[in-house]
C-alpha cells in the first residue's frame, strides 16, 4: 500500500529534516524549483539514459520534473513521485506516460516488473536508505539494474559515511555493484 503522499516523511537518512524546496517540492517555491532541477539535471539525466538499452522497462524514483523521463520515452518508463507539484507538471509535459504518487521505499509496482530502475538527485534525500534499497531490488527482474546518481559539486557532494553505507547496502543486496564519476554527479550501480 502507497503512502499518502501529503503525509510524506520530510526526513533524510543523511541530512535529516528536511526543509528545501529541491527535497520537497510544493507550491510556488516547489515549482520554482522544478524549474531549476529541469536545467541542473540535464546533463545527469543524459548520462544515465544512455547506459538503458531501448525497449527495456525503467522505472524512475522521484522523477522531478520529468528530465530523465523525457530522454527514456522510447524505453516505456514509468515513474514514482512523492511530491504533487512535481507530478502534476510532469503529467502535462508527459500525458502518456505512467506516472504515479510513490517514493522509493513504496513504489506501488509488481515484484521483478522492471529491467532498471534510476534515480538522479535523490537517494540522499531517502527517508530510509534500507527501505529504498530493498523495494528496488524487490521490483527489479533478475538480472536487471539499479543507477543511483548524486550530486558531485562542491557543497552538494555526500560525505564519506554516506558513500559507503550506500555502496555497502548495495553489495548486501545485489550480485554486483560498483560506483563510478559522471561529469556531475556519482553514479552507483548494481546488478541483480
Amino acid at each position: 500500500m502507497l503512502p499518502d503522499m501529503a503525509d510524506h516523511d520530510h526526513t533524510s537518512w543523511v541530512y535529516g529534516t528536511l526543509a528545501s524546496p529541491f527535497a520537497h517540492p510544493s507550491g510556488w517555491r516547489g515549482r520554482l524549483a522544478g524549474w531549476a532541477m529541469a536545467r541542473g539535471n540535464a546533463r545527469t539525466a543524459r548520462e544515465v539514459a544512455a547506459r538503458i538499452p531501448p525497449g527495456d522497462r525503467v522505472l524512475e524514483v522521484g522523477f522531478g520534473p520529468g528530465v530523465l523521463l523525457d530522454a527514456l520515452a522510447d524505453r516505456s518508463p514509468v515513474g514514482v513521485e512523492p511530491s504533487p507539484v512535481m507530478l502534476a507538471r510532469a503529467r502535462r509535459r508527459m500525458p502518456g506516460t505512467e506516472l504515479r504518487p510513490g517514493t522509493a521505499a513504496a513504489t506501488g509496482l509488481p515484484d521483478a516488473s522492471v529491467d532498471h530502475v534510476v534515480s538522479v538527485h535523490t537517494v540522499a534525500i531517502w527517508p530510509d536508505l534500507d527501505a529504498g534499497l530493498d523495494e528496488l531490488r524487490r521490483v527489479l527482474r533478475p538480472g536487471g539494474s539499479l543507477l543511483l546518481a548524486w550530486h558531485r559539486a562542491r557543497g552538494m557532494g555526500l560525505p564519506d559515511a554516506a558513500r559507503a553505507r550506500i555502496g555497502d547496502g548495495l553489495r548486501a543486496r545485489f550480485a554486483r555493484s560498483g560506483c563510478e564519476e559522471l561529469t556531475d554527479a556519482l553514479l552507483w550501480t548494481a546488478v541483480s
